[in-house]
């Protein structure tokens, strides 16, 4: 009886990883299509399912957008939504292609622009703690381990629905990539606080309600995620902004620049502020490589 009830309370654990497998095996075949193929096919059936066909989250694209850019008219705003939805569209393709695409492709898409940066404190032995975005293809950073020789772990919080976060999971480990859930991160890296490391932190999400740091983004009351700032300061880890730019081989090029590389001696909220400031600054660059689509201001 007690095997029949072992049996039993595993199901739901062995149905979810049937049901994984199951979506993952066509994903990984369409993913092995050219890129080019599948950005004429299912790139452009996905802009016209999600902008012209069913909308997808469109009034909350438009809000965002409105909101963001005030002194904008509404027909700017409408043609930077377009431009979203394009933009969400090849990130769709991106994401479908990352299952299969080779180390070889994604490090010739992928391109540090100034890893010497990253170099003169490895030599120094120091953590490091790089804080980005939802902009450009963020997902494209799993390449970095074969980029550098530095161990790369990229810290996040576990989604609520697990065949999405396997999906996720998979992707970003493919190419050595070391994932940390957020809430083991201080107690993990304490312990190789005096090594060298890069450790990747998407810090643009809802912190959660009446928790974070307040401060104006893109002219809206904003709570931003301060637990990047908490860990740097715990394990005095030199911090950087991560800028992805759209390069002419489709794909993105990766700007590094130094926030602090002094933590502790910061005060309360500045790292977080600086984060979000110059998050700002590449927004308003080039606004349609954000995910609007995302309920931010809650």
């Amino acid at each position: 009886m007690n095997g029949i009830t072992e049996v039993m309370g595993r199901l739901p654990v062995l149905f979810g990883k049937a049901l994984y497998l199951t979506m993952l095996f066509p994903l990984v075949l369409l993913s092995r299509l050219p890129y080019s193929l599948l950005l004429g096919t299912v790139g452009r059936c996905c802009y016209f399912l999600t902008y012209s066909f069913a909308r997808y989250r469109y009034h909350v694209v438009l809000q965002n957008l409105s909101r963001s850019f005030p002194e904008k008219p509404y027909a700017e705003i409408h043609a930077l939504a377009k431009d979203f939805y394009r933009h969400f569209s090849c990130l769709v393709v991106e994401m479908i292609k990352s299952f299969s695409i080779s180390k070889r492709e994604l490090a010739g898409r992928v391109r540090i622009v100034n890893a010497d940066l990253l170099e003169h404190y490895q030599r120094e032995a120091k953590p490091m703690v790089a804080l980005l975005g939802h902009y450009g293809n963020w997902e494209s950073l799993s390449i970095l381990p074969s980029k550098l020789s530095i161990p790369v772990n990229a810290l996040y919080k576990p989604l609520s629905n697990k065949s999405v976060g396997r999906f996720i999971m998979y992707i970003r480990s493919r190419f050595g990539m070391q994932l940390i859930p957020a809430e083991k991160a201080v107690r993990q890296l304490m312990k190789a606080k005096d090594d060298a490391s890069l450790n990747l932190f998407i810090a643009d999400q809802f912190p959660g309600r009446n928790r974070g740091l307040p401060m104006e983004l893109l002219n809206q009351p904003t709570a931003l995620f301060d637990g990047a700032e908490k860990l740097a300061k715990a394990i005095n880890a030199v911090v950087f902004y991560v800028e992805l730019e759209r390069n002419e081989g489709a794909g993105w090029d990766v700007h590094f620049s130094l926030i602090t590389d002094k933590p502790t001696e910061t005060a309360k909220g500045e790292i977080t502020r600086s984060f979000g400031e110059r998050l700002q600054e590449t927004i308003r660059k080039e606004p349609a490589y954000w995910l609007w689509s995302h309920r931010r201001w809650k």
